[in-house]
Order: structure tokens, then sequence, then C-alpha cells
């Protein structure tokens, strides 16, 4: 489905559930699914136009075009956000996080400290552990989920070698400031360390927020940056399996320069075109797709409000994501809150399947993710379940 009356974007539960992919797939049909980050509006017509043509002209062979994906970054990067990019550090992987499992194996060795600012994205935790490295928390200060340079600086010790950024944040949806960006650089220099921030949610912009990529907010990021960028998330085509890395690091330029070709991925000829499509002729869908996550974000806002008030809460800056603290909810009742993962608690009693937050890291526990990149109806359908539930469970 395209846009409504009011231009907003929006999709039919009967059409979503005829999908494949793992968010409308993995549980049963009286289950709603806001946990993994796709939307579920369609992606833009001429991304699926792009896409079709190949089909149609049988043309599934390999693709010749994965250098267009760096002049085409390097031109979206600067009309987006004023920061233009040097095509020559540009690499192609299959996905973000891809090329940061690339990275970490490249730039550190088994037991190398990576700092991360908790809670995070679970898969970042994921490669930390599944390569050897050393996961180091510096945990957000839960009051506005600020950076705290102290915190930061007390993290590190002479093994750390990495430190993890994704901006604007998931799963809070802050963007970081100008203050907590350069303490991330102030470290970064005096310690010696590589800075890699996943950027993918750049563009995901809530009014008032500015997102201005690590490249140009402090120079003494210069030859200490990766960053990550796709057009996964703005366009709702993470399945296109294509993302790129800025690589302003010498050292892992140069491994990447050594290492068999093939470990480092190759998006497909579909990726690449959609990819492509995406970002030079896309911008009116984009902007349409703020409007709507910030409708869903609004009415999100407005039903905890009114009817699941001892639902912690803060507003996210960027992202179609809500992290939503249980922990109050029934406190002194049927024990505190919803358990330790109320995902699992609200899978089973409401039907309504969201994101985990003890995988995110210790700040998870009594948190549970949730995306409402959605229709207006499976959202409010969406909350009508947990108020219920959690009346329910008082």
């Amino acid at each position: 489905m395209g846009a409504s009356a009011d231009g907003l974007l929006t999709v039919s539960e009967e059409r979503a559930r005829a999908r494949v992919g793992i968010k409308w797939s993995k549980h049963g049909v009286d289950v709603i699914p806001l946990f993994v980050a796709d939307m579920d509006f369609d992606p833009p017509q001429t991304v699926l136009d792009a896409i079709r043509g190949h089909v149609d002209r049988g043309d599934l062979g390999y693709g010749p075009f994965s250098a267009e994906l760096a002049p085409a970054y390097a031109d979206w990067q600067e009309r987006q956000h004023g920061w233009r990019p040097d095509e020559r550090q540009i690499r192609p992987f299959t996905s973000a996080l891809h090329a940061l499992e690339v990275a970490l194996w490249n730039t550190t060795e088994r037991g190398d400290g990576i700092v991360v600012f908790t809670p995070i994205y679970y898969p970042f935790l994921d490669a930390i552990a599944d390569s050897g490295r050393r996961r180091v928390d510096c945990p957000l200060d839960p009051n506005g989920w600020r950076l705290d340079p102290a915190r930061l600086e007390g993290a590190i010790d002479a093994t750390t070698k990495v430190v993890l950024l994704c901006n604007p944040h998931n799963p809070i949806g802050r963007v970081f400031d100008a203050a907590e960006i350069a303490a991330v650089a102030d470290v970064a220099d005096r310690h010696n360390l590589l800075v890699i921030t996943d950027e993918i949610w750049g563009e995901l912009l809530h009014p008032g927020a500015v997102h201005r990529p690590l490249a140009i907010c402090d120079e003494r990021f210069a030859g200490r940056l990766v960053t990550l960028g796709s057009a996964s998330k703005t366009f709702n085509i993470a399945g296109l399996r294509t993302a790129v890395a800025h690589i302003d690091h010498e050292p892992l330029l140069s491994a990447l320069g050594s290492m068999a070709s093939h470990q480092q991925g190759s998006p497909s000829s579909l990726g690449i075109t959609g990819t492509l499509t995406a970002w030079t002729d896309c911008d009116d869908w984009m902007r349409a797709v703020q409007r709507t996550i910030t409708a869903r974000r609004d009415q999100l806002t407005r039903r905890l409000a009114a009817d699941a008030p001892t639902i912690g809460y803060h507003a996210p800056e960027a992202t179609y994501l809500a992290w939503l603290d249980f922990t109050d909810v029934a406190a002194g009742a049927a024990g505190s809150g919803l358990g330790d993962d109320p995902a699992e608690y609200l899978l089973e009693h409401a039907g309504v399947a969201l994101s985990n937050g003890p995988k995110f890291g210790t700040e998870g526990v009594g948190v549970a993710r949730l995306n409402f990149a959605t229709s207006e109806q499976i959202l409010d359908d969406t909350i009508d379940r947990i108020v219920h539930t959690i009346d329910q469970h008082d």
C-alpha cells in the first residue's frame, strides 16, 4: 500500500501478513509483531521498479557495478548531511554488521576491549563475543540516556582498542550532541583508539533533531574512523543485503588490501540496484516516511500517557524504535513489573511480539523495544493489547 489521505505511509495487516520475511512469519497469526527493525510500509516504488526490471530482463547474473556505490554514497551524504566522504576510502559490504565484523577481525586481537554504549543493538554484542574480543560496557545515563564522559574515560584500559558508536542510537533513539561526540573524540585521540560509528539511522529523524556524521564533527577523528552506511533502514530494504563502510583508517585499508576478496563479501546485483535507486531517486519517499514515523511516535506517546502511564518511555529523537520500561508496572502487586523480560510475558499473555530488552545489555532488564513503523490501526491494536494485559496483571 502507499500513502493515506493525509499523505502518510500505511499498510494493511492483511498485506503485512502475506509477507514471508521474519517479522510477519516468525509468530502465529494471532500475534502482532513489532520486534525486528523492518518497517511495514512498502519500499519506494522506484526501487521496486528497478528490481523488477532485472527480473523482467532475466538479468540475474553477476553485477559489474559495485563501484557505483562509492560515488552514490558520497553524493547521498553530501546532499543529506553536508559531508563529502572520500570515495577512495569507501568499500562495499553485505551489511553494516558484516562491515563491523571485518573491521574488528582486522584491527584487533582476541581479548582486546571494545567499548559499547549500552543498551545497544544486540548483534553488536554478539559480534564482539563471537570474535573473541572483550566487551566493555559503558552504560548511558538512564536519566535522559546521555553519554557520560567520565564513565567512558573510566572504561578505557591498556587493552581497549575500539569505541563502537551507534548514532542515532538503537534502541534508545538518541542523537548524540556535540558535547557527547567531543568526549568520544577526546578519549579516542588520547588513547589512540579506532572509532566505528554505525550511522544507518541518520535520515530517520524527528522534527528538531539534526544528524551530523562523526567525520565532520571533530578533527580528532581523522585517521581513526570507520563509518558504516546503508540504505537499508531509511528505505526499508534490509533484505537486499547491501552496505558500505567509509574507512578513514590506514591500517584497516591496508589489511583489506591483502585480505581475500571473497571474505569481504559482495552485494548482489539486485541489492546494488535497489541501493543506488534509493540514494538517487527516492527523496520524496524518504520525507513521507519521516512524517509517518513521527506521526506514529506521537501516537504512541499520547496513548502511553493516557492509558499506560506506568510504562517508562522517552520519546525518541530519531529512528522508529521505542524503549519501553515496564519495571514500574504493577509494582507491589504481582511482583515488580512484568519480570526481567517483559517481551516474553507480552508474547504469551498479550499476543504482541516485541524485542527482548535483556539482549541489549543489563540495562534492558525489565524493558522491551517496540517498532512503531506500522499503520495507525496496527499500532493502536498493539497498545490496546498491552494495556489490557497490564490491567489484568494488576
